[in-house]
């Protein structure tokens, strides 16, 4: 019975599937606490981890001392005792992971409960889970029009393209986080200059967000807002030379 739970655990995770309108992550939990066992339903939010079932239990993240993973268990402990949550191995490890995600963060990339978010590109999961439980709705590649916050990740000096079309789907005041690799660079700081400026936007702030990549906060100034987006460039292939296509009249005519 509890291998079915951690199977279903395991695909529920799989399928990243979020029920409308909530905040926070379920899975079905075996709660260990001492030798007493009890079977029911753990919750990670942004701040705590709860267990519902024959007991009630909440532990605040500033509460919890150290966190680890022991085979199919997130080990949590506080000043008071231990505590075991039998979850799967796989979800044990990614929501050990989302309660050392500094809650921090997020404040500095100014995501609130109430935000209304899309992420574009974005290829650390972790960032992504951390966004659908701090905040009200997360779209993922897909950005509609009037989006007030929209995550995009560039990796390479092509994507940075993309910045004109967002810009077209984003709010006067609204914000697009540019997630950039870091380290040796695979976009040059001219050319990131060059799309943020052709996109009529400004830089105002830069958060690291992890060891691989940097969010840059860019937003429409004053002087911009309320006038015409323009539009991306159609890109198209050019018509052949007249010399080429008399090659071609020639080859069929001799045919």
């Amino acid at each position: 019975m509890f291998g079915l739970r951690l199977a279903r655990n395991e695909a529920s995770w799989a399928a990243a599937d979020y029920p409308k309108g909530t905040m926070g992550l379920e899975a079905e939990c075996t709660l260990r606490l001492g030798r007493k066992k009890h079977t029911g339903t753990a919750v990670l939010d942004a701040e705590s981890l709860m267990f519902r079932g024959d007991i009630e239990l909440k532990l605040a993240f500033e509460s919890i001392r150290s966190v680890h993973v022991e085979g199919d268990e997130l080990v949590a402990s506080s000043a008071e005792q231990e505590t075991r949550f039998e979850l799967g191995k796989t979800v044990a490890e990614r929501w050990t992971k989302l309660i050392k995600l500094p809650k921090e963060l997020f404040e500095k990339l100014e995501v609130l409960p109430s935000s209304n978010v899309a992420v574009v590109d974005i290829s650390d999961p972790l960032l992504v889970t951390g966004l659908r439980e701090r905040t009200a709705s997360v779209s993922e590649g897909r950005v509609a029009p009037g989006t007030p916050v929209i995550f995009f990740q560039a990796d390479t000096r092509d994507a940075l393209r993309k910045l004109l079309l967002l810009r077209a789907r984003m709010t006067e005041t609204g914000v697009l986080w540019l997630v950039l690799p870091k380290g040796p660079k695979a976009i040059a700081e001219a050319d990131v200059i060059h799309a943020v400026r052709e996109a009529s936007l400004v830089e105002t702030k830069t958060v690291s967000i992890s060891r691989a990549h940097v969010a840059r906060k860019c937003v429409i100034p004053p002087e911009f807002q309320g006038k015409p987006v323009r539009r991306p460039p159609i890109v198209s292939l050019p018509p052949p030379p007249p010399d080429a296509l008399g090659v071609v009249e020639n080859v069929t005519a001799k045919k």
